[in-house]
């Protein structure tokens, strides 16, 4: 039945979809590109924690979202689907009670594999006497749509009481489980190790852990990439001699089993004594360009973010294409997605003396130039951007927002137009 203010509130989101949904056109070097985006999605608002959002899309073009809540002492990682422009599906709980989430600072790792099975990783709290934030990682497999949740298994295999944490998984090209992570074991002076485990049974068992680095910064999450050619790539950001911490790839041709060495991405210099909280990001085109983004406060202190590229696996990389370029506010926190051909969002935060707010730009070829910043948030404290892409062109973006005394998950929808430039 029709009830009073329904009207009003129809008419309300009439005028905001129509705001949203048509984003001005950039032209660049003969370029244009525009993505239409739908009505802001609020898939959870409340006064409980909440982590920041992990996006993912099935094969099918369907949207889906996982992420950590927690009202009191408990919390719970959940997923769920987000048809475009209607409320989330009904959230599926997918750790058990005896192994809730203990870090609610980052996203939990979330991948779908080809055949729609949804793996979610967390860290939880290892309750040693005396162990001082030890974690371990799990990892559960939710079959296609999220109806049945597997049991989770453990992913790091040393049975010590040490930390498991800030992991980003992916799901491989024939059904394997990649899984890297920063670990206690290992490491060499800087505080951390990174660590790398694959599951090659559907996420019922996990390998052997693998060490790629021994001097990894402590806190900056790793990523991980598969290319065209099947080829896997992990990106982080390492520790050198005089705490230097600029980002370094390695890859494997061997289905995670060895890697290579680590080599610099782009020698910044940035020294930094503590834990910035900064990992890169990387994907691949459809033609096997390697896409990564950072932040870097280089060797003047000044914070930035670049994106740059490699045609030949890594041994070069352009030059770094700077993404913010305000002198009244500071970056953080870039995430990017890459179309296979070519297409580059580019998200992360603008910081100012009183608002925090979310930001995009466009590139069209290739990440060689991008079009100019647009604010995607509205409220005054906006954060921990995340975005995907279909190779359908539909693009996903989502953030968390805080206006006391709730707090907002959004998520938001729409096709990028226009084909990428060589």
């Amino acid at each position: 039945m029709f009830q009073p203010g329904d009207f009003d509130r129809q008419i309300g989101r009439l005028v905001f979809l129509l705001a949203v949904s048509v984003v001005p056109a950039w032209a660049e070097d003969g370029q244009r590109s525009v993505l239409s985006l739908g009505v802001p999605n609020k898939v959870v608002e409340t006064t409980a924690t909440l982590s920041p959002p992990s996006l993912a899309f099935d094969r099918s073009g369907q949207l889906h979202v996982a992420w950590i809540g927690r009202n009191g002492a408990q919390g719970e990682v959940k997923t769920a689907s987000i048809p475009a422009d209607q409320p989330a599906a009904v959230p599926v709980r997918v750790n058990p009670p005896d192994l809730g989430p203990e870090a609610m600072h980052q996203s939990p790792g979330f991948a779908i594999g080809g055949d729609g099975a949804q793996f979610v990783t967390w860290s939880s709290a290892n309750k040693t006497p005396g162990a001082l934030f030890a974690s371990d990682l799990r990892l559960a497999r939710l079959d296609a749509g999220g109806a049945r949740v597997q049991s989770p298994v453990q992913v790091n295999d040393d049975g010590l009481a040490i930390s498991h944490t800030f992991e980003h998984v992916i799901a491989g090209n024939n059904g394997e489980v990649y899984v890297a992570w920063l670990d206690g074991r290992n490491k060499d002076r800087s505080g951390s190790a990174i660590l790398f485990a694959c599951s090659r049974d559907h996420g019922a068992t996990v390998g052997k852990n693998l060490v790629l680095d021994g001097m990894a910064c402590p806190c900056c999450r790793p990523m991980l990439a598969q290319a065209p050619d099947g080829s896997l790539w992990a990106a982080w950001r390492k520790t050198f001699e005089g705490n230097v911490r600029d980002i370094v790839i390695a890859h494997s041709t061997d289905q995670g089993r060895t890697f290579s060495p680590p080599t610099v991405v782009s020698r910044d210099g940035w020294v930094f004594d503590a834990c910035p909280h900064r990992g890169p990001s990387i994907a691949f085109d459809g033609r096997g360009r390697l896409y990564i983004g950072w932040y870097t406060e280089g060797k003047d202190e000044q914070p930035r973010l670049f994106i740059s590229t490699s045609d030949d696996q890594g041994a070069t990389f352009s030059a770094p294409v700077a993404l913010h370029n305000a002198t009244t506010s500071l970056p953080d926190n870039l995430h990017m997605a890459v179309h296979p051909d070519g297409r580059v969002v580019a998200v992360w935060e603008e910081v100012t003396g009183v608002r925090k707010r979310v930001v995009m730009r466009i590139s069209t070829d290739r990440g060689q130039t991008f079009g100019p910043m647009q604010t995607l948030s509205r409220g005054s404290k906006a954060e921990h951007p995340t975005v995907a892409i279909h190779d359908s062109g539909t693009v996903a973006l989502g953030w968390t927002e805080h206006a006391f005394p709730h707090n907002r998950m959004i998520v938001q929808q729409g096709p990028l137009s226009h084909v990428a430039t060589p």
